[in-house]
């Protein structure tokens, strides 16, 4: 039995772990706001037990084919977070809001602050100006950990906070395999220029 929404289709089904029905929504907009919102809601105390989170790893392919082709156009987002990357029912990804992006230039000298401070890569947290299109696969790397651990990696209050969780939490062992834990560590490299390209991350195990 199905019943469809506005944004997703709801299945009836049976838990044979569990022993119990249950229901499964299926999000047919991805990661868009009114999903992390609901996630949140459901994690609270609820009527409704939430059970389990899934990411079709698809969508993180997609991500990093979406990010690969702006870099590939000489274009850097520059606030790269889940509230920015849709998919829709047919797999389509759309990368929104490009009211920070600039074109990567020769120069490298850019505006300092940019990118919600959540998915900000270090470099810019430390004032720097002269980046590249690395910052964008911080925040890359950022968002895929959050789909693994259905929590925002380094929610720091501040842009010191933002540092210090940084440099306490890089290199602790987290909810995936050691294949996909090198594929985020790489993401996530302090050095941007050690840090992964979208066209190497698609090719990564």
């Amino acid at each position: 039995m199905t019943c469809k929404g506005s944004y997703g289709v709801v299945y009836r089904a049976w838990d044979t772990q569990a022993g119990e029905i249950v229901a499964i929504k299926h999000e047919l907009e991805g990661l868009s706001r009114s999903t992390l919102r609901e996630i949140k809601i459901l994690r609270c105390r609820s009527m409704v037990e939430l059970k389990k989170v899934t990411v079709d790893e698809r969508g993180k392919v997609l991500i990093l084919d979406g990010v690969r082709f702006l870099h590939d156009n000489g274009v850097m987002h520059r606030d790269l977070k889940p509230a920015n990357i849709l998919i829709n029912e047919r797999n389509r990804l759309n990368i929104c809001d490009f009211g920070l992006s600039r074109w990567e230039n020769g120069s490298g000298s850019y505006t300092p602050g940019m990118v919600t401070q959540w998915y900000r890569a270090p470099e810019i947290l430390m004032g720097e100006t002269n980046y590249t299109s690395a910052v964008d696969m911080w925040s890359v790397g950022c968002i895929m950990a959050e789909l693994v651990l259905r929590k925002v990696l380094f929610p720091g209050k501040s842009e010191i906070e933002q540092l210090t969780l940084i440099h306490s939490s890089l290199g602790h062992a987290m909810l995936c395999t050691s294949t996909g834990l090198d594929l985020l560590l790489s993401l996530l490299a302090l050095d941007p220029n050690q840090r992964i390209t979208a066209d190497d991350a698609l090719k990564h195990p």
